[in-house]
């Protein structure tokens, strides 16, 4: 076929395609049919002179479920950077305080009620992580990650629903409240690590213990004269030790082995290692020198101990297909969610199962961030696939049986 033809259907094929629009243009919609242009957004006809919008329902603050019968409840849908529970007197209900992540907006839920109050509504760009003072007056935040972070002290002011910041111009690496509203923490130098401690309404600080590595985990304890633990960064590949920080004095324990880690408190500490490709968990005594084995494999990172004479471990676990390659892979998000909680004997050689959380909530959760409660009534943690905020009501019966 010659050009000349192909050129005649080209223009050809053009000029109807134009003659088609022209048409659409202006002869396909007409006043008639006006109505079916647009989307029916069923909004009501603000012409008419007579016509009054609708009233909005004032705004109310939301009400967590406190009265359910189920030990076990979800207290956020949002994520939340840290929390603690708060009691002002024992004449004063409950309330848990907690900041959330991103905005660094801070609420408090009052557990007899189930209220939710909004008491900072200072934004914190890029909230990460948070800890309260025991009278949750005070928080420390983290904001932003990595060479971005920074850190701040906020002071709440009630009356007018803000805070009041301060950043500090220190390259910490942890940080903890205290039982006397306080706040330790932690900084690396070249060759070492060094606790502080920072008292938030003189704003002074003061070293309390410096450690020979850089790359450390701790273990804070809940007032400065508290036993801390601190170890080096957990590896199942290499081999790690455990240092008790107490007044100021850095003490070798008996504890060390391949990928451990451990927490503990005046009495005990509770640590797993790698043995032969095998994930085991143990505890030490710290007075008789007893070291038992936990008949489940715990991963420290998931447990919490509470101080006093009495004390009490609470552990999340799930069924591990294999433990050799724990607890890297726990780290790096591989291992499954279905978390149980368990109360480990005050010898550690015993456990007592508390409840299963895919049962008792419908899905799995990764328990993390486990904290008791002063009273040991109340087990609070977080759900590290969305950073919720949980609750699990310790039955004293249970614990009696152990």
């Amino acid at each position: 076929m010659k050009r000349s033809v192909f050129i005649i259907i080209g223009a050809a094929l053009v000029l109807i395609l134009i003659a088609v629009w022209l048409y659409v243009l202006f002869f396909s919609s007409s006043v008639s049919n006006e109505e079916e242009q647009f989307a029916n957004l069923d909004i009501e006809n603000s012409d008419d002179p007579d016509y009054q919008a609708p009233e909005v329902e004032p705004e109310t603050e939301p009400v967590v479920d406190v009265q359910a019968n189920q030990p076990l409840r979800q207290l956020t849908t949002r994520p939340v950077a840290g929390f603690a529970e708060i009691q002002a007197s024992t004449s004063t209900p409950k309330q848990v305080r907690y900041m959330e992540v991103g905005t660094g907006h801070i609420y408090s839920i009052n557990l007899s009620s189930g209220q939710v109050e909004r008491i900072s509504a200072t934004t914190i760009t890029g909230a990460q992580k948070a800890a309260f003072s025991k009278d949750g007056m005070f928080v420390m935040i983290q904001a932003g990650f990595s060479s971005q972070k920074e850190f701040i002290v906020g002071e709440i002011n009630p009356e007018t629903n803000t805070l009041t910041n301060t950043k500090l111009a220190e390259p910490i690496t942890s940080f903890s409240g205290t039982d006397d509203n306080q706040f330790l923490y932690s900084i690396q130098t070249n060759a070492s690590t060094i606790g502080k401690l920072f008292n938030p309404t003189e704003f002074t600080n003061e070293t309390i213990f410096t450690v020979p590595f850089r790359e450390a985990s701790i273990e804070w304890g809940s007032d400065v004269t508290d036993p801390h633990y601190v170890y080096p960064k957990t590896s199942r590949l290499l081999e790690s030790f455990l240092y008790q920080i107490e007044n100021g004095v850095a003490t070798r324990m008996p504890v060390d082995g391949y990928g451990m880690s451990a927490l503990g408190n005046k009495s005990s500490v509770v640590y797993s290692k790698q043995e032969n490709n095998v994930y085991q968990t143990y505890q030490f005594n710290i007075d008789s020198g007893i070291v038992s084995e936990v008949p489940l494999t715990q991963i420290p990172e998931k447990c919490a101990m509470s101080d006093g004479e009495l004390s009490v471990t609470i552990c999340a676990n799930t069924e591990y297909e294999s433990t050799a390659l724990l607890p890297d892979n726990w780290y790096a998000g591989e291992v499954p969610a279905a978390d149980k909680l368990w109360e480990i004997g005050s010898a550690g050689d015993r456990a007592t199962f508390l409840i299963d959380s895919e049962q008792a909530s419908g899905r799995g959760l990764d328990i993390t961030e486990l904290q008791i409660s002063e009273d040991m009534f109340n087990v609070y943690f977080t759900n590290q696939i969305d950073q919720t905020l949980w609750v699990y009501e310790r039955i004293v019966n249970d614990v009696n049986q152990n």
